[in-house]
């Protein structure tokens, strides 16, 4: 039985859309609100045509939507001459391939889980992992590492909402946490002698030895990948865990971010009255901090707003999932829900100071034409799929 469109989801996007206007024209002035505009209307427009697509069209056509998004990426890497390599410029349009690379990823992933009944095994997440995989390589080496890591937790929820159990996830991605903790090795000692204590009460020899090797070899591996990173990268993990080492360096905009948002108090300073914003204090107020000039300029009135928005927006995308019947539409929203959540919680972490610099935009609210586009497009596709959530 088909229905109607969720227009509680279509409101609560135009809502951050605008608020995401009002911003960018504060933060970056009139020329920036109209190429905004401009990408708003053409994205809204495929949004409605999406709306009218049906959700077996995308789940037939997925290799080649994965495909073609695979070699967009491999040809910046290839043809772009400047760095980072992460624009495809026409004229004066540019276009980023790693914002649709998420859209299409989840297509892919979708369709490939709507296919099996049962994952109950180790070998079950190797194809899921490899899908993931290739973009997330080339989106890091650009690089973008902000981008790169949004696939982590999309894969993650979507091989648990496609009945992998828990402790089968955690154990296969452990080895993650044991090289997070090895920077202490008080730290990462009381985490291994929690894993064996898990491993040995979860009685499955094949878990025990897979999990003490992944994460030994992590743990001591992690050196190695540390000294391997860029410069920056290093600095801005080192800035998370103590700002106030290097004010003027690398923790420069979160120091900014923290002094914009609480200066803002309640109601904030007034419109086009951000003074961090003005002055020029607040680093790349239109994309990244946009919600920094929010904090400042409305306060934590404003803030609550726009949080209480993206919490109803994520709820009536996991509400959706939840009641689709179709197995590729489920997997399709949850894993657009882990996209879009996780997004946020970075982009709102980094500005608080509550987790490193990331470099990742603000769901419908930041400056950029290719993360608005990918986010509308993905929205219209739920919406098709809330007209059909009943058919199988």
């Amino acid at each position: 039985m088909i229905k109607k469109i969720d227009t509680t989801i279509l409101t609560t996007i135009i809502m951050l859309t605008i608020i995401g206007l009002i911003m960018i024209f504060s933060a970056a002035g009139k020329n920036y609100f109209i190429r905004q505009t401009i990408w708003l209307g053409t994205g809204l427009l495929f949004l409605l045509l999406f709306c009218q697509v049906t959700p077996r069209f995308w789940s037939n056509f997925a290799p080649i939507v994965y495909g073609l998004s695979i070699l967009s990426l491999i040809f910046i890497l290839v043809h772009h001459s400047g760095y980072p390599r992460r624009w495809i410029t026409f004229n004066s349009i540019s276009i980023q391939p790693s914002e649709f690379a998420k859209f299409a990823t989840i297509i892919m992933l979708a369709s490939y889980l709507s296919t099996k009944k049962s994952l109950k095994k180790f070998p079950d997440i190797l194809v899921p992992l490899f899908i993931i995989a290739i973009p997330m390589f080339l989106i890091f080496i650009e690089p973008d590492l902000g981008a790169s890591q949004i696939f982590f937790p999309i894969l993650l929820l979507m091989l648990y909402w496609s009945g992998m159990p828990g402790a089968k996830l955690f154990i296969f991605f452990s080895p993650i946490i044991s090289a997070a903790a090895s920077f202490s090795i008080y730290i990462w000692v009381a985490y291994m002698i929690f894993l064996v204590v898990f491993l040995y009460f979860h009685k499955q020899l094949y878990d025990l030895i897979y999990g003490l090797i992944t994460n030994l070899l992590a743990g001591l591996m992690m050196p190695v990948i540390w000294n391997s990173l860029k410069t920056y990268q290093q600095k801005r993990i080192i800035s998370f865990f103590s700002p106030w080492l290097d004010p003027r360096g690398m923790s420069w905009q979160v120091i900014q971010s923290k002094i914009a948002i609480g200066s803002g108090r309640i109601y904030g300073k007034g419109f086009l009255s951000g003074t961090q914003k003005k002055l020029a204090f607040l680093p790349e107020r239109h994309t990244d901090f946009i919600f920094s000039c929010l904090g400042e300029e409305f306060g934590f009135l404003g803030i609550a707003i726009t949080i209480i928005l993206y919490i109803y927006l994520f709820y009536k995308l996991l509400n959706l999932a939840r009641e689709t019947k179709n197995r590729f539409s489920s997997l399709f929203v949850i894993g657009v829900f882990a996209w879009l959540s996780y997004q946020t919680f970075l982009n709102i972490g980094m500005t608080m100071g509550l987790i490193p610099v990331t470099g990742v935009p603000l769901p419908f609210i930041s400056y950029g034409g290719s993360a608005l586009f990918a986010g509308l497009m993905a929205i219209g596709l739920c919406l098709a799929i809330s007209k059909h959530k009943m058919i199988y």
